[in-house]
C-alpha cells in the first residue's frame, strides 16, 4: 500500500503538471508541449520519451516491477506521461500516435488502480474515464481488456464488468485456453456476486435473476 499523505502529494504534482500542459495545448504550442513532457520523464523516472514508446506495455510493467511488485509511483508517472502526449497528439490530429500511448496508459493506469484502491476517488479516476472514452470504439488487446474487467469488478461497476467479459468471450481470434480461462474466471465472479446483496447489486446495475441468468449461462459454455 502507498501512504495516502504521499499519493495526495503526488497527486497535486500530477495536476500541477497537467495544468501546465493544458496551457500549452490551448495555444498549439504542441512542440513545447512535447518537449516538456520528455524533461518530465527524464526528471521523474531517468527515462526519455523515445525509450519509454520502445517497450511494449508487458515490458514498461516489468520495468517497473522489481521482485514482482509494483512500484506504484513510478507506474502513475508513466500513465499519467503517456496520456498527455497521447492528448498532445490528439489535438494534431494523429490518431496513430495517440492510439498506442493511450493503451500503454490504460494499462498502466488500470494496473495502479488495481493495486492502491484509493486512486480511483481521486483526480486520476477522471483521467481513466477520460482515456476510456478516446479508446471506446477500438478493441482493446486482451491483456488490458482483463484488467478493466477486473477494475470494474473492484469498482462495483458490475454490468460493465459484465459487458467486458462476455465482450472478451464473443471474439473469434481469442485462443481456446484463453476461453477456458475467462470463463473459469467469468463463473468466479458471477459467484461471488450471488453473495452480494440486492443492495449492492442494485447499485452495480445489476440484479441477482441477472447473476443467475450469466452463470448459467456460462456453465453452459
Amino acid at each position: 500500500m502507498v501512504n495516502k499523505d504521499y499519493l495526495m502529494r503526488q497527486i497535486e504534482l500530477f495536476t500541477r503538471r497537467l495544468t501546465i500542459l493544458l496551457g500549452l495545448r490551448q495555444f498549439d504550442k504542441f512542440e513545447e508541449a512535447l518537449i516538456y513532457v520528455d524533461d518530465l520523464y527524464l526528471q521523474t523516472l531517468g527515462l526519455t520519451s523515445h525509450f519509454v514508446n520502445s517497450l511494449s506495455e508487458k515490458m514498461l510493467l516489468e520495468m517497473i516491477s522489481p521482485l514482482g511488485i509494483l512500484n506504484v509511483d513510478k507506474c502513475l508517472w508513466l500513465a499519467v506521461l503517456l496520456k498527455a502526449e497521447g492528448d498532445i497528439y490528439d489535438d494534431q490530429g494523429k490518431d496513430t500516435d495517440s492510439y498506442y500511448r493511450y493503451l500503454k496508459s490504460l494499462l498502466l493506469f488500470l494496473s495502479a488502480f488495481s493495486y492502491e484502491k484509493s486512486l480511483r476517488d481521486t483526480q486520476l479516476g477522471t483521467e481513466l474515464v477520460t482515456l476510456l472514452d478516446k479508446l471506446d470504439e477500438y478493441e482493446l488487446p486482451l491483456p488490458t481488456a482483463n484488467k478493466l474487467f477486473v477494475y470494474y469488478e473492484l469498482n462495483g461497476e458490475y454490468d460493465k464488468a459484465e459487458d467486458t467479459l462476455f465482450e472478451m468471450l464473443d471474439r473469434d481470434t481469442i485462443a481456446s485456453t484463453e476461453r477456458e480461462r475467462l470463463i473459469t474466471e467469468g463463473k468466479a465472479f458471477f459467484e461471488r456476486l450471488l453473495r452480494k446483496s440486492d443492495a449492492d447489486l442494485l447499485a452495480g446495475n445489476f440484479s441477482k435473476s441477472e447473476v443467475e441468468e450469466r452463470l448459467a449461462q456460462l456453465m453452459g459454455k
